[in-house]
């Protein structure tokens, strides 16, 4: 599980750009950890909304499985 919808970081985002890329307001305005708000605005400044979506998490198969695909 995500801790953070899109949603949620397409708010932080708009809200950091209306402030005038004010990291320090967006920061204690939604109380994030200054690394993860930077991580976010990285992603969207390289694929714009897309960059927020919420990725697949990886998938782990047991040795048994494996050997059947095998």
């Amino acid at each position: 599980m995500n801790k953070y919808n899109p949603l949620f970081k397409q708010q932080v985002v708009e809200f950091y750009l209306q402030h005038n890329k004010n990291r320090s307001l967006t920061h204690k305005q939604f109380h994030l950890n200054h690394q993860t708000l930077r991580r976010w605005i990285a992603q969207f400044n390289y694929s714009r909304i897309n960059g927020l979506a919420v990725l697949a998490r990886k998938q782990t198969h047991s040795p048994e499985f494996k050997l059947t695909v095998i």
